[in-house]
């Protein structure tokens, strides 16, 4: 969604704290991809000193985790232990995904259920098991956190609650649940910053550009020596992307009723009607109806336009719990 200058001058104004947060340069691009963001999530109402403050200071800050180079391996040796055993036929023969693209999109997964361990341990004292430990590569579990103690006991022991740990880009502004509405008690989402060409990064931190693929053509005569280095410095440095989560809140699913916000708008050949906050359990038949209501052409669901299929169940990132008071709660009946 194309931003306007005065939304912009606006962005500008606040952008610079944000960045300096997220330990990212404060650009245009910056702008586009990251502050943006928060504006069209409804994560912020009406932007100003106070509500930008209120925003950064008591729901980012508490809920972002930074994460280290030792993190992302252990994360993509959990990945690569079970990317094997994943079932191909989930994805469908139209969406198929070779192994390597199945390995990183399990990565950046991986990286949110890390960090919402690391949430846990940081507010609550509160350890846990991840599904995918390197010792047992477990998939398909009940819960994505199958096992939890207290730092000061002894043994792991079952939750009470069943939680689903689901991950976005930044830029994702709807928890979506799909038909999985049903599967657990808990429903958190994280949004995980491994940026462009993260995992290209950690290769060539490892050296595999260098010291093997492009020595190779070296060594091959495919390229030369000086050719190898131009190659090597066109790929970002692993230490200069910022790697970090932000644990953005949770919903427990009591009613499945659609609840929705949003706003017509009406041009010289078109009426439209803008969903841009909802929560509930959405239908074709839904969808229709919000149409005919409002007598428009179109339904647009902010910022994606639609979904593939339905129905299914969305939640929209301003209508999550994230409060220290609301996480006690879910905490308490573990």
């Amino acid at each position: 969604m194309a931003i306007n200058k005065k939304d912009r001058e606006l962005y500008k104004k606040y952008s610079p704290k944000l960045a300096e947060t997220l330990k990212l340069p404060n650009n245009e691009k910056f702008i586009d991809d990251y502050f943006s963001k928060i504006m069209i999530g409804s994560e912020i109402e009406s932007l100003n000193d106070d509500s930008f403050e209120d925003w950064l200071e008591n729901r980012l800050k508490p809920n972002l985790i930074f994460l280290n180079e030792k993190d992302y391996l252990e994360m993509a040796i959990e990945a690569l232990e079970t990317t094997g055993n994943i079932a191909k036929t989930n994805f469908g023969s139209a969406q198929q995904r070779d192994e390597m693209a199945l390995w990183i999109n399990k990565i950046t997964g991986y990286l949110g259920e890390l960090a919402f361990k690391k949430k846990l341990i940081k507010d609550f004292n509160l350890d846990c098991k991840l599904p995918h430990s390197a010792s047992t590569a477990e998939e398909n579990m009940p819960s994505d956190i199958p096992l939890i103690k207290y730092v000061n006991e002894e043994s792991f022991r079952e939750p009470n609650l069943k939680i689903s740990i689901k991950q976005t880009k930044w830029s994702g502004v709807w928890l979506d649940l799909g038909t999985q509405h049903e599967k657990s008690d808990i429903y958190v989402q994280v949004k995980v910053n491994t940026g462009a060409n993260l995992f290209m990064s950690y290769l060539n931190r490892l050296g595999f550009f260098k010291d093997i693929f492009l020595k190779k053509g070296v060594d091959e005569k495919i390229i030369t020596e000086k050719k190898k280095d131009i190659i090597s410095a066109t790929i970002k440095k692993f230490e200069n992307h910022s790697l970090f989560a932000y644990v953005a809140g949770f919903t427990k699913i009591e009613d499945t009723t659609f609840n929705h916000e949003g706003e017509k708008k009406t041009g010289t050949k078109w009426k439209i009607y803008h969903i841009k906050k909802a929560e509930g359990l959405l239908t074709q038949k839904i969808l229709d109806d919000i149409k005919s209501e409002n007598d428009v052409d179109k339904i647009n669901i902010v910022p994606i336009e639609k979904f593939s299929t339905y129905p299914r169940y969305i939640v929209s990132i301003s209508k999550l719990n994230y409060k220290k008071e609301d996480w006690e709660k879910i905490i308490n009946q573990l």
